[in-house]
C-alpha cells in the first residue's frame, strides 16, 4: 500500500513521476543490455492555465482525469504511461524507429482532440518525440522529447513534432 501512495498519481491514478523516472531507467538499461531502443512521447495540455482560471481546479482536474483514462485507452498495454507533473505526461514505448513512435503521439493526439471532456472549452495538447540514444541519461532524454513538445508548440499547439 505504501508503494502504491509513493509511486501513484493520486489524481489520475496512473504512474506519477518517481515511478517514471524509476522506469525510464530500467528501460534504458534494457535498451543498452539487448539493444531495443524505447522511444518517448513527452506531452502537455495547451492553455491548462486557461481552464483551470476560467472554470476553475475542479474542471481541470476532471479533464486530467478524463485525459488519463482516454489515454490509456488509446495506448498499447505494453506502453508505459504517467504523469510528470501538473499537466506533463509521458509514455515510454518500444520503437526503434521514430515513425512509429510519432503514429502514436499522433493517435493520441487526435483522440484527445475528438474527445468531448464536457467543459466549455476544447482540449488539445502538444506532443514531442524522440528515440532512445546509448549515450542518454534520463534527463537528455526527457529533456529532448520536451523540447520537441515546446517546438510543437511554438507551431501552433495540437500538433507532434520530433527531435532525434
Amino acid at each position: 500500500m505504501l508503494e502504491n501512495l509513493a509511486t501513484t498519481d493520486a489524481l489520475t491514478g496512473i504512474s506519477n513521476r518517481r515511478k517514471m523516472l524509476e522506469l525510464l531507467e530500467l528501460e534504458m538499461g534494457e535498451a543498452a543490455r539487448y539493444g531495443t531502443p524505447p522511444s518517448l512521447v513527452f506531452f502537455n495540455i495547451d492553455r491548462f492555465k486557461t481552464i483551470n482560471d476560467s472554470l476553475g481546479h475542479e474542471a481541470g482536474d476532471l479533464v486530467l482525469k478524463e485525459l488519463a483514462l482516454l489515454v490509456r485507452g488509446t495506448i498499447r498495454q505494453t506502453d508505459i504511461f504517467g504523469r510528470f507533473g501538473g499537466e506533463e505526461f509521458l509514455i515510454l514505448a518500444r520503437h526503434d524507429e521514430l515513425k512509429p513512435a510519432y503514429d502514436l503521439a499522433e493517435k493520441v493526439r487526435m483522440a484527445i482532440e475528438q474527445h468531448d471532456f464536457a467543459i466549455d472549452e476544447t482540449v488539445t495538447c502538444s506532443f514531442g518525440v524522440t528515440l532512445f540514444r546509448a549515450d542518454d541519461t534520463p534527463q537528455s532524454f526527457i529533456g529532448r522529447a520536451d523540447e520537441a513538445m515546446y517546438e510543437a508548440k511554438r507551431s501552433g499547439r495540437n500538433r507532434v513534432a520530433a527531435r532525434l
